[in-house]
């Protein structure tokens, strides 16, 4: 199963627009969030030359800017992408999503062949309630967990995965990790402890932060994915 990185906050090359959010392409037919800004995702997509029409499925992790802005576009350009989001996300867009094909995502979920969601976990953040899904990826490595920004948290989000998965092994993560206002003993714990669970490769992009990303490098030198716009990875 192939990834490639669409948007995020670096990239391989500058004809590649950067910001805020991901968009990971999974397949070529299941898009993983649409990051901060149309233009930027739909440079990208021209510049790696992915067909929109070949796109099945989008899933927004959660409903925050950086995440969905680039989703109405891309439904202008392929209205039969179904579209998988939280309950936040309908009650925001509600009037909006009546001509498109939506579905409410609660518990985990089959999206397409061998990825699927984890179900909406609900967190506190910022003093709001908010939403957030991620994605599974099975393949004969094991489950690779594939995260928008971790907001409940890495380990609860490794948890879910294993209530999923109990018999598959976690073999990557990969995506925001939500380190970025951690201090550097909590990055080494937590490093420490996803060794110690047996996740064997580690690609932290967006909100992790880079401190923490370098952290995690170490701890991970041979498996750590350098995740950038253009980069394509086999999980």
């Amino acid at each position: 199963m192939k990834l490639k990185v669409i948007f995020d906050k670096n990239s391989l090359s500058d004809k590649f627009s950067c910001g805020w959010g991901i968009s990971y392409l999974i397949d070529d037919k299941v898009l993983f969030d649409t990051g901060e800004k149309s233009e930027y995702l739909f440079n990208n997509i021209d510049k790696l030359g992915v067909d929109i029409e070949k796109i099945q499925k989008v899933v927004i992790s959660h409903n925050s800017w950086d995440h969905r802005s680039g989703l109405w576009d891309l439904l202008r350009v392929n209205k039969n992408i179904e579209v998988f989001a939280c309950l936040d996300f309908f009650d925001e867009f509600k009037d909006k999503i009546s001509t498109y094909n939506f579905k409410l995502v609660k518990g985990h979920c089959r999206i397409i062949e061998n990825i699927y969601s984890s179900g909406c976990l609900q967190v506190t953040y910022k003093g709001r309630s908010l939403y957030e899904q991620f994605i599974l990826l099975k393949t004969e490595k094991g489950i690779s967990v594939v995260c928008g920004c971790s907001h409940s948290g890495v380990l609860e989000f490794i948890n879910r995965a294993k209530e999923i998965f109990p018999k598959d092994e976690i073999n990557s993560i990969l995506g925001g990790l939500h380190l970025m206002d951690k201090d550097k003993r909590f990055v080494n714990y937590l490093g420490q402890e996803l060794k110690n669970i047996g996740i064997k490769k580690i690609g932290p992009s967006h909100c992790t932060g880079f401190e923490a990303a370098d952290i995690l490098k170490k701890i991970y030198p041979d498996n750590f994915l350098d995740l950038k716009v253009g980069i394509e990875i086999e999980v």
